[in-house]
């Protein structure tokens, strides 16, 4: 008797993609069940999200602690960062205004549907809160940053108290860190039942009508994603010597998972275990990946970097080439912004655009079919960050995991 092929998951979720849209469209009045299904999806994953975070980034910065290569490996994440998405914000922009990207849109949307969210970003604030005053509100509010901050610090400590002595918490961080991975090897299971119902709901309350009138934009922003995915990630891969098609398609199914799900939370857990199956460091991917998810987000550069030209060549505000250059500086640290805040590209655009005088109809046009541009935005968002544990990691081949912590945790 021949045996019944399994779906695989990239599948699986095509088909909670495809009926998403059709019920969500031809059966509106069970939009309230959709809600469900997606916010419980949802939920669940950003309930295990600093859980897991927490402990792992303690551990990483102890391990790199005992080696005496904590600064080194911090500064050249953060320069990784800051290069990277700032050349790609410079590119984009550059070249979304002078190829005139959105001149032939008719303008027309008003400025409701932007109400209840945010239209300042405060640089200042978001950096004096990268430090929590309270811990348990950093936890309470998902404050990944601050959360993060606090890792890193407690880390330090450790290391400085000794691997021996903080054997015992590091051994239940060990443990801790196994369990919340089987939580989430069951909600991804679930995954395609919580797809279904964030695209039913989004056909629904959203509605096919905005695409079409926005199908322009749309088109030029995964235009912009596709070179992003097939030219400029090559292109870095390239540079550092890491096989970019290979790590693809070792994630590929997380790939998938967090374009219909929008959300790159989604996928955390099992990118950090998946990114050490497949090679890399574990003390480098602990590290670099938990900071790469505010730090660097390229898909959500190229979003930004795209939407500002779109909206400026489409109400005719001129921009000279120091405008480019300032509109880069400004964009490269306010989107950092963007992982710890509701609705966070639309909160940076607004904040772009108010400091610019770009009108927020165009900011309200492009947030219409949000949904639409989010999904590539934030399956690139993971992808960046594998090619930079990728990357940083090969550049780290010194930063190894003491014996003293393994042997200590084995026992």
């Amino acid at each position: 008797m021949q045996t019944i092929k399994k779906i695989t998951l990239p599948y699986q979720l095509l088909i909670a993609l495809v009926l998403g849209i059709i019920l969500g469209k031809f059966i509106p009045a069970a939009d309230n069940f959709y809600n469900l299904l997606g916010t419980l999806f949802i939920n669940a994953i950003t309930m295990v999200i600093l859980p897991l975070i927490f402990p792992t980034v303690v551990v990483a910065v102890v391990q790199i602690f005992t080696q005496k290569s904590f600064g080194k490996l911090l500064l050249k994440t953060f320069v990784y960062f800051f290069v990277v998405t700032t050349v790609i914000i410079l590119v984009y922009l550059a070249a979304g205004y002078y190829f005139k990207f959105g001149t032939s849109l008719q303008s027309g949307a008003g400025t409701q549907t932007l109400k209840g969210i945010a239209t300042k970003v405060n640089l200042w604030t978001f950096i004096a809160n990268i430090v929590p005053a309270n811990l348990f509100a950093a936890f309470s509010d998902n404050n990944l940053l601050s959360v993060i901050f606090f890792a890193i610090v407690l880390g330090l400590g450790l290391g400085a108290y000794g691997p021996k002595n903080a054997a015992p918490l590091l051994k239940l961080f060990d443990i801790w860190i196994k369990a919340i991975y089987k939580i989430t090897d069951f909600v991804i299971k679930l995954s395609p039942i919580g797809i279904f119902g964030i695209i039913a709901h989004d056909i629904n309350t959203v509605g096919a009508g905005k695409l079409y009138s926005l199908v322009n934009f749309i088109g030029g922003l995964y235009i912009g994603y596709l070179a992003l995915a097939l030219i400029v990630f090559p292109l870095i891969a390239l540079f550092f010597k890491v096989p970019y098609f290979q790590t693809f398609r070792s994630i590929q199914d997380l790939f998938s998972l967090a374009f219909f799900s929008g959300s790159s939370s989604v996928v955390l857990p099992k990118l950090l275990e998946r990114l050490k199956q497949t090679g890399t460091s574990a003390t480098v991917t602990d590290f670099v990946v938990p900071l790469g998810y505010t730090f660097n987000l390229e898909g959500a550069a190229v979003y930004l970097a795209i939407a500002v030209a779109f909206i400026a060549n489409s109400y005719g505000v001129t921009m000279s080439l120091t405008s480019l250059l300032t509109i880069t500086l400004l964009l490269t640290f306010i989107s950092k912004t963007i992982a710890t805040v509701p609705s966070g590209a639309v909160v940076v655009l607004l904040a772009t655009a108010s400091q610019l005088g770009l009108p927020k109809e165009g900011v309200a046009l492009i947030f219409a079919v949000d949904f639409f541009a989010n999904a590539g935005r934030t399956a690139l968002n993971v992808l960046g960050n594998a090619l930079a544990a990728k990357a940083l990691d090969a550049q780290s081949k010194t930063v190894k995991i003491p014996q003293s912590i393994v042997k200590v945790a084995k026992n």
